[in-house]
C-alpha cells in the first residue's frame, strides 16, 4: 500500500513538472511584451497588438483572458497581488520550504523539520462572473526527526531514547472552491467550496491513514497596494483505518504592494486538532513576510521569506504519560516561490500575443 502511494505521488509531481516544463516557451513570449515600468502603454500595446483569431467562441474566449491576463502582468503590484489573492484568475505553481525548529518529547531538546510542499493554483472560469479553483497540496517530508525508546534507568526514573530522522509523503490536500470574479464583487475576495485530505503517507507516524473532507471558506479585501484575506478550512474523517480526527487549517495574510515588486506584511497558518486535549490542540504562529517580483528567465516568479513564531503552541507539562506527549513546533522558518504559468486553454489554443516591433 505505501509503494502505491508513492508511486501516485511521484506520477502526480512528474505531471505538474511536465505541464511547467511545456509552458514555459509560452510564458516567455508573454513577459517579452511586458513593460513593468510604464503600465499605460503596455495596456495600449495589448490592445493594440492581439492577434486576432478566426470567429471560434472559444478562441475569442482566450484572446479576451490573454488580453486581461497582460493588463494584470504589465504592473508589479497588480501582479503581486494577484498572486496573493487566493481567488486569482493566474494559473500559479507554489513552492514552500518549511524549515520548522521543534521541541522533541522525552527531554530530547530541538530538532530542525524540513518540509517541501508544491501547491498548485487551477483557476478555471464556470461563466464570465463565476470562477472555479483547485488547489492541491502535495507535501514531501525531507528530513522528519523522531524519538525511538530504547530502554528504561530505574535509577533515575527516565525513560532512555535516540533520535532518528525519516524521509515521506505526507498526506495529501485538495482543496476546490467557487467564486464570484471581480465583475459581481468589486474588490471584495470570497470563495467558498470543499476540502479534503487524502492517506497518500508513506510512513505512519507522518500520516493520519484517513479520508478527511470538510468546508473551506475564505474571507478578504484588496485595495490599491494592500491585499489582506483569512481562508479557512475543516475536516472531519469519513473513513478509513486511523483515528478519529477533527482538524482546522486557518490561514490569514496581509500584504502591502509596491510599484517596484517589493513587497511586506504577514501569512501565517494555524492548526487546530479538536481531538486533543485542550493546552495541546492549538498551533498559532506570528511573524513578518517580505517579497520580490522578479523574472527567472522570463517567467515572473514572487520570492518570499518568513520567519514565524509560534506564540501558542501545544504544551506537554501536564502529559505524564510519555507516549501521549506531542512534537511542538517552536519557529519556522519558510521561503516561498510562485511561479506564473500558462493555462492548459493557453497551452492548447497558443495564444499568445505577438509584438510587431519584437525583432525575430
Amino acid at each position: 500500500m505505501r509503494l502505491h502511494r508513492l508511486i501516485f505521488g511521484i506520477l502526480l509531481c512528474s505531471v505538474l513538472f511536465v505541464w511547467t516544463s511545456s509552458g514555459f516557451a509560452q510564458t516567455k513570449q508573454l513577459a517579452a511584451n511586458v513593460t513593468a515600468d510604464n503600465p499605460a502603454s503596455s495596456d495600449a500595446n495589448t490592445n493594440a497588438t492581439v492577434e486576432k483569431q478566426p470567429a471560434a467562441s472559444a478562441n475569442k474566449s482566450v484572446d479576451d483572458d490573454m488580453a486581461k491576463k497582460q493588463a494584470i502582468l504589465a504592473s508589479a503590484m497588480e501582479t503581486n497581488k494577484e498572486i496573493e489573492n487566493p481567488a486569482t484568475q493566474l494559473w500559479l505553481l507554489q513552492t514552500q520550504q518549511n524549515n520548522t525548529m521543534l521541541s522533541m518529547p522525552l527531554a530530547k531538546g530541538n530538532y530542525f523539520q524540513h518540509t517541501v510542499e508544491f501547491e498548485p493554483l487551477l483557476p478555471n472560469e464556470l461563466s464570465k462572473k463565476w470562477t472555479i479553483g483547485f488547489r492541491p497540496v502535495i507535501p514531501i517530508v525531507t528530513s522528519d526527526p523522531y524519538p525511538q525508546v530504547t530502554g528504561f534507568d530505574p535509577s533515575t526514573g527516565t525513560i532512555k531514547s535516540t533520535t532518528h530522522r525519516m524521509t515521506s509523503l505526507g498526506d495529501m490536500v485538495l482543496g476546490m472552491g467557487v467564486n464570484p470574479n471581480p465583475e459581481l464583487v468589486h474588490n471584495w475576495l470570497l470563495c467558498a467550496g470543499a476540502s479534503f485530505i487524502f492517506p497518500t503517507a508513506t510512513h505512519d507516524m507522518l500520516g493520519q491513514k484517513n479520508w478527511q473532507a470538510g468546508p473551506l471558506i475564505a474571507v478578504g479585501k484588496k485595495g490599491h497596494h494592500y491585499i489582506s484575506y483569512v481562508l479557512q478550512q475543516t475536516w472531519w474523517k469519513v473513513g478509513g483505518d486511523g483515528q478519529r480526527t477533527r482538524q482546522s487549517f486557518v490561514r490569514y495574510m496581509y500584504n502591502y504592494n509596491w510599484a517596484n515588486g517589493w513587497m511586506f506584511g504577514t501569512q501565517n497558518d494555524i492548526l487546530v486538532d479538536w481531538q486533543a486535549n485542550r493546552d495541546q490542540r492549538v498551533a498559532f504562529p506570528i511573524g513578518p513576510q517580505v517579497g520580490k517580483l522578479v523574472h527567472m528567465g522570463p517567467m515572473p516568479v514572487q520570492v518570499a521569506v518568513s520567519a514565524q513564531y509560534y506564540a501558542v503552541r501545544p504544551s506537554n507539562l501536564h502529559v505524564m504519560n510519555p507516549a501521549e506527549q506531542k512534537v511542538v513546533p517552536k519557529w519556522n522558518f519558510q521561503l516561498q516561490l510562485t511561479p506564473i504559468v500558462p493555462t492548459l486553454q493557453e497551452i492548447i489554443h497558443h495564444q499568445i500575443p505577438q509584438d510587431p516591433t519584437r525583432k525575430h
